[in-house]
């Protein structure tokens, strides 16, 4: 049995698509070797998804976030006023 795993990179965090729980347990992979279809296993729920999409989740995610930061950056300089030019 395998333990329970949360996919995360840098930070983002998978979580479950049926109750956004971020524990899962893999299936049918030996310790080493999930793959992009390995089963994870929802361990609040049961819901199952495969690895890759959980991968996919967290790329839609940091795309967020990077386009979050992007218009606040923006936000910010509309408010400063470059000096006048002579």
């Amino acid at each position: 049995m395998w333990p329970r795993v949360k996919v995360e990179l840098h930070g983002i965090v998978a979580d479950c698509p049926s109750c956004h729980g971020t524990d899962f347990e893999p299936q049918g992979a030996a310790a080493d070797s999930i793959a992009s279809q390995t089963p994870m296993i929802c361990t609040a729920c049961g819901a199952r998804a495969p690895y890759i999409q959980l991968l996919i989740q967290i790329g839609d995610k940091a795309i967020t976030r990077s386009l979050e930061t992007l218009e606040r950056i923006r936000a910010q300089r509309a408010k400063v006023k470059p000096p006048p030019r002579e």
